[in-house]
């Protein structure tokens, strides 16, 4: 019996000893902090000149003291085109962006204090400013071949100077070429649907 007992305790005593010396574990480890902070400023936008002005009422927090406006043109990345140190700030502030980029794009303002490890941001807003540069054609004049360049996916159309399509093509991406030979020499219209940014734009095509 006092055996058994013993065997019993030497059991116990060693089964704290071992749980003693495993290493402890925080639940946090390997878990990335995710910035779950809502949107701490409303921002405003408009068109001037085809320039974009945005506006928007600085936060309370005197910590943030420096404010980056960033731009993004398809939404998947920002890049930041200016900062606004603390000097510059203002309880109600506008800032132009004097070269936007064409079509749509989507601004926000980070907030950020010295550290620059204290993050907000305010709420994207959109803004569409006319007209196309994310395709190219060449040549112009043309004699049989049109070569037609674009990131994103287009919908072509020839019309001559009635308005008539003489060529239409859809969902052209990348480098393509558009035979024009059977043209007549004269003045035609190179209207393009950019996919991405819905937007037509329509150019002067020449044909020898």
């Amino acid at each position: 019996m006092k055996k058994g007992v013993l065997v019993y305790l030497l059991c116990l005593l060693v089964h704290v000893c071992t749980a003693q010396e495993e290493p402890t574990v925080s639940p946090l480890a390997n878990h990335f902090p995710v910035d779950t902070s809502p949107y701490i400023a409303d921002l405003a936008v408009s068109i001037r000149e085809n320039k974009v002005v945005l506006n928007w009422r600085q936060p309370e927090d005197t910590s943030f003291t420096f404010a980056t406006i960033e731009r993004s043109s398809g939404g998947r990345e920002y890049e930041v085109v200016a900062v606004l140190k603390q000097t510059d700030i203002k309880p109600e502030n506008e800032w132009i962006d004097d070269a936007p980029a064409k079509g749509r794009s989507l601004y926000r303002v980070r907030f950020s204090g010295k550290s620059g490890l204290q993050l907000a941001f305010s709420k994207a807003v959109e803004a569409l400013i006319a007209g196309d540069i994310s395709f190219r054609f060449y040549p112009n004049p043309v004699d049989n071949i049109l070569i037609v360049r674009s990131e994103a996916i287009l919908d072509v159309q020839v019309l001559d100077a009635t308005g008539k399509q003489r060529i239409g093509l859809n969902n052209l991406q990348g480098l393509q070429t558009i035979n024009v030979s059977t043209l007549e020499k004269g003045i035609y219209f190179l209207r393009i649907n950019n996919h991405t940014t819905g937007l037509i734009t329509q150019e002067k095509l020449l044909k020898n």
